[in-house]
């Protein structure tokens, strides 16, 4: 017998306006975590470290949002507890707009505590839609009331537009003012949608009197151990994995486009685990072994060494999908059936994920620092995937479920492999490794090759020294004698006294100083200093006179007087990529006041991920100084064999002297913009579009 149709049409109303007001909590809780995360940048030197740190306080407060729904479940559960939450929801306006404080303390404390004050109540408030939503929903008269979990599929897919929306849409059309004005609006948004949730839930329904008894009598209920256990420990190695191929992934590039990849695919995992249809476990099966099958594929191609970033990533993305289908799998399949303990479960979800994140975010770095090596990371996170697979094993037991054939075998295979991942993490530390440190600004690694002593950031070599008597104190890499900014450097008519080089690596240009000169090297990390003048000669050796000031070049540049500087080098890369912040219409704003009238600007730009020479070119149109590019360097074998490498540079000058030195005698060439260029956006501190920037 079918529905009336104005009940139907009830039905339909309720579940779309639950779907719609967690969808968009979620979608709201993580545009905020990038908008913000963003706005972080400038201040900490772009670093990687920066959105593993947001990471930890999402999963700190998801915690405490689930705290909070697991205590006031039963009360949600009862029809109460409706309004007093509507309140909860509306004060958080109260810290609006978002306004980011600094503080003097470690980075990682300093960037905990500013999002702390500046939006911890609001992003409370949205952690708690999915549960609460879940709760209420049991209360409507709704068909598919006795099993809400599918909303938790809801909140992932808005979360998972969130994160493909932001790089593609939202970065490259709104500046950062109005990315927040659009998110208060949506917020507006979601408090009305919070309210007419509220209007469909009945203290009555739908349960009967005997089921309304049971609740009001029967004993706080609380799942076993073994299954508290085991939610924490896959939610754990889920999240330890997806930092460990965060860690990866960023190395090269902190930017929103590189963020979103990783988490994408581990809510992507959620949205299928938590559907409303589940798969099977044979059918989670024949995935996982159907997306090994392309991870073996780029593993070949990334060992071959291939001439692209491609397979890596390729390889540790479908490593990260396999291991999150997994545990997430896992994870459906040992819920609680009595929505009773839904606070308890989505708790302990979201402690395994802060106990995972954590791990590899705070404590390997804090403990493990020296060791520099990001397969350490994939290690440990296969460590905790291996627990979670063996508590699901013991829970199932305690359930009298007999354990699948498979399971000795899935888990002897993933043990092989965690032995396999240290064994070559240890290789790779022995192999010619001088020293490793792993700050909040990057992993450094200083190892001989033969006769060339080199410096890493990531996986970037950003210094090169010959160990030869002979040979030291000589600039190799992108410096040498013979490279566009070597050429600048060594020739006598564009005159100097006063040099600013922003990026110190390992001081090659210092080789350059001579007598008389003041160089000032402007260095973010202080720990790139010390492993500088441990391990290499150059700065020691330099005849200038050599300054290190340390900290963000924009914010220590401008204490320098005006006019103070005939050259300033920027070459603060982060790994392979120049932070953006150094790269705006303010910032060269402030450059060209500290630069002399007849000074050069000199810019290295060389990124197998990024081509700057538009973004540069853009600028230099829109601040009226002419901008030019170095022609290609080619360089032969034997050249490539002693350390040097090829590199782009490009220059800005103020004075048409300078200028037509560089384009008649030194190996550059005018740049002008072209009518297509000059129809986008100028990069600013509110506006950044990467897509433009993606080398082609």
């Amino acid at each position: 017998m079918e529905a009336p149709p104005q009940k139907s049409f009830a039905r339909t109303y309720i579940g779309t306006l639950f779907h719609l007001w967690v969808f968009l909590g979620s979608f709201l809780l993580f545009q905020v975590e990038l908008i913000l995360a963003k706005r972080l940048l400038p201040s900490y030197g772009s670093s990687a470290a920066i959105w593993t740190t947001c990471l930890v306080f999402y999963q700190a407060v998801l915690v405490l949002g689930y705290f909070y729904s697991s205590r006031v479940t039963l009360a949600v559960q009862q029809g109460s507890y409706r309004w007093a939450h509507l309140i909860f929801v509306l004060l958080a306006v109260v810290v609006f707009p978002f306004r980011l404080h600094h503080f003097d303390l470690p980075p990682v404390a300093a960037i905990l505590l500013t999002l702390t004050i500046s939006m911890g109540w609001p992003f409370l408030a949205l952690s708690t839609t999915s549960v609460v939503a879940q709760g209420w929903f049991t209360r409507t008269e709704h068909p598919s009331r006795a099993d809400p979990f599918f909303l938790y599929g809801t909140s992932n897919a808005g979360a998972l537009l969130a994160l493909l929306s932001f790089p593609f849409l939202v970065e490259p059309a709104l500046d950062l003012e109005v990315q927040l004005l659009v998110w208060y609006v949506g917020y507006g948004c979601f408090v009305l949608l919070a309210w007419l949730c509220i209007l469909q839930v009945r203290t009555g329904a739908p349960t009967d009197r005997t089921a309304e008894t049971s609740l009001n009598t029967e004993p706080r209920l609380q799942a076993p151990r073994s299954s508290r256990v085991t939610w924490m420990l896959l939610s754990a190695s889920a999240n330890a994995l997806l930092l460990a191929v965060t860690n990866v992934l960023t190395l090269d590039a902190s930017i929103p486009l590189l963020w979103i990849l990783p988490l994408s695919l581990y809510l992507l995992t959620l949205v299928i685990c938590f559907s409303k249809r589940p798969p099977t476990e044979a059918g989670l099966n024949r995935l996982a072994v159907g997306s090994l099958a392309i991870a073996v594929i780029a593993a070949i191609f990334a060992l071959a060494r291939a001439q692209t970033s491609i397979p890596s990533l390729v390889l540790h993305s479908t490593v990260l999908w396999v291991g999150c289908l997994l545990m997430h799998g896992n994870l459906v399949w040992s819920r609680p059936s009595d929505p009773r303990l839904l606070g308890s479960f989505y708790l302990h979800v979201s402690l395994g994920g802060l106990a995972g994140t954590l791990l590899l975010a705070l404590i390997v770095p804090l403990t493990l620092g020296s060791l520099a090596l990001p397969y350490l990371d994939h290690g440990l996170a296969g460590l905790l995937l291996l627990a979670g697979l063996a508590a699901r094993d013991v829970m199932r037991q305690a359930q009298g479920v007999p354990r699948p054939r498979l399971a000795p075998y899935v888990s002897g295979g993933a043990a092989l492999f965690i032995i396999a991942i240290l064994t070559l993490s240890g290789w790779m530390l022995a192999r010619g490794r001088i020293e490793g440190s792993r700050t909040f600004y990057g992993h450094y690694t200083v190892k001989d090759t033969g006769t060339l002593r080199l410096f890493q950031h990531g996986s970037t070599v950003h210094g090169v020294e010959n160990l030869h008597p002979d040979e030291r104190g000589e600039p190799l890499s992108y410096y040498h004698r013979g490279s566009p900014v070597g050429r600048v450097l060594a020739t006598e008519r564009i005159g100097r006294g006063q040099v600013a080089v922003v990026g110190l690596g390992i001081g090659s240009l210092a080789a350059y100083g001579r007598r008389g000169e003041s160089w000032d090297f402007y260095e973010l990390d202080p720990e790139v200093e010390r492993l500088a003048r441990q391990h290499f000669s150059l700065l020691n050796t330099s005849q200038a006179q050599i300054r290190v000031i340390t900290g963000d070049a924009r914010l220590r540049i401008e204490e320098a007087e005006d006019a103070r500087y005939d050259i300033i080098v920027l070459d603060a890369f982060s790994s392979d990529f120049v932070p953006t912040h150094l790269l705006t219409r303010e910032a060269l704003d402030l450059y060209l006041r500290k630069l002399k009238p007849e000074g050069i600007l000199l810019f290295h730009v060389s990124s197998r991920l990024f081509n700057l020479i538009p973004v540069l070119t853009r600028l230099s149109t829109e601040l009226g100084v002419q901008g030019l590019v170095s022609q290609n360097e080619t360089l032969t074998a034997d050249e490539l064999a002693t350390g040097r490498s090829p590199s782009l540079w490009f220059a800005m000058s103020p004075d048409s002297t300078v200028t037509s030195i560089l384009e008649q005698e030194l190996p550059f060439q005018a740049m002008e913009s072209s009518p297509d260029l000059l129809g986008r956006r100028a990069w600013t501190d509110n506006y950044v579009n990467l897509l433009h920037a993606l080398a082609q």
